[in-house]
């Protein structure tokens, strides 16, 4: 069993050091790191690499409300967990779709159940197969910013920065990601529409996440701007508590 990464956002040292202890004694194999506050998490937080965050509500600077509010705009799917010593913000939870809501002091028990909930939906997580150096890589599609014709090759941008790289046809495994977030918008791309931050008419590209630019055909173009739209609509809604 690869090692569960689990962020712990807590500015109670002892807290966190209660935590951590319970947490490495859960029995799951189990990378943590540690942040002080919202700010240091988010500077340091890309979409994909952890398996679960533990955030405090009450944190110095930014609220971990806030912070979580943040996460969701461009990883949905991550599992959270708010910390807290007051119920107050259980409907912001069920909005920012937290997984749980644990009051302190936190039982070892409430730390073994999130822990088997992060790792059993890392591993029930929707991807693809990818045949990288010789090996195959199973890849979550939420860890995709774009994949790429190029060539004989299909390249895969990751959200981590790396680039696997597949012998194939784009039109071949274009049928396997999950329509939306993902769009077609050029013979040579498919796009994550999660981590678009932009659409330049005139250059005819999705700004990524990453500062890479994806191309979209010219005949796509009302297509892509209105499949990107909606999709910030339906992220919009569900922030806000409207579905």
């Amino acid at each position: 069993m690869d090692s569960l990464r689990v962020a712990v956002c807590e500015d109670n040292p002892e807290e966190y050091e209660q935590l951590f202890l319970m947490i490495q004694d859960s029995g799951f194999p189990v990378r943590v790191s540690m942040f002080e506050s919202g700010e240091a998490f988010l500077a340091e937080y890309h979409p994909g690499y952890y398996d679960l965050v533990l955030m405090d509500i009450y944190l110095n600077g930014i609220s971990g409300v806030e912070a979580v509010r943040l996460i969701r705009k461009t990883d949905p799917e991550l599992p959270v967990a708010f910390t807290t010593c007051s119920p107050d913000h259980a409907l912001e939870g069920y909005r920012l779709d937290v997984a749980r809501y644990m009051e302190k002091p936190i039982t070892k028990q409430a730390v073994q159940e999130i822990l088997k909930l992060a790792y059993e939906k890392r591993r029930n997580r929707p991807g693809i197969q990818v045949l990288n150096g010789g090996k195959n890589v199973s890849v979550p599609f939420g860890e995709i910013l774009c994949a790429e014709q190029k060539g004989h090759y299909v390249l895969y941008h990751l959200t981590d920065g790396r680039v696997l790289r597949s012998k194939g046809k784009l039109n071949d495994v274009e049928a396997f990601f999950p329509k939306p977030p993902y769009i077609r918008c050029h013979k040579s791309y498919l796009a994550n529409l999660s981590y678009v931050t932009g659409l330049d008419k005139e250059l005819m590209i999705y700004q990524m996440r990453d500062g890479t630019n994806v191309h979209i055909r010219r005949e796509s173009l009302k297509k892509a701007k209105d499949a990107w739209e909606s999709w910030l609509f339906q992220r919009a809604r569900k922030e806000g508590g409207m579905l």
